[in-house]
């Protein structure tokens, strides 16, 4: 005849609230090597843009002056290489704006969020207290 252990019962909630605080430390303990890797990999990958158009420049030329072609410009090819390029750095400005905004809007939201939640807690043990009260006075 086999001994049938019972486990010590434990209520649900501290359990999930003991886990859920081990798992927001190991995920809080990451965020620090998120961003150093995200931030490695936008300087590995703006390095091999650099690179890449340097190295393509590099190469257009040399092949130019061996094959003796006219590398000049005229000044009016000169100046809408310039108002592109000027044009361009201005488009990266306003979408780094936007995008800049867009994160600190976001940022608000949680924080807002983060504020309240104590607020929307109460507001919902408040419907919970009435939903059990009304059911509780239909079963009587």
């Amino acid at each position: 005849m086999s001994k049938q252990q019972t486990e010590p019962t434990k209520d649900v909630y501290a359990e999930f609230n003991q886990n859920f605080t081990k798992l927001y430390n190991s995920l809080e303990k990451s965020n620090p090597q998120y961003l150093q890797s995200f931030t490695h990999l936008q300087q590995e990958c703006l390095g091999a843009w650099k690179n890449f158009i340097e190295s393509s420049l590099m190469l257009q030329q040399q092949y130019a002056t061996k094959s003796g072609v006219n590398a000049n410009a005229s000044e009016v090819t000169t100046k809408a290489i310039r108002e592109v390029t000027d044009e361009m750095i201005k488009t990266f400005e306003v979408q780094n704006k936007i995008t800049f905004t867009i994160l600190d809007t976001m940022r608000q939201n949680v924080k807002t969020l983060n504020e309240n939640a104590s607020a929307f807690a109460g507001l919902n043990q408040n419907i919970i207290k009435v939903w059990l009260s009304s059911w509780a006075a239909r079963n009587q």
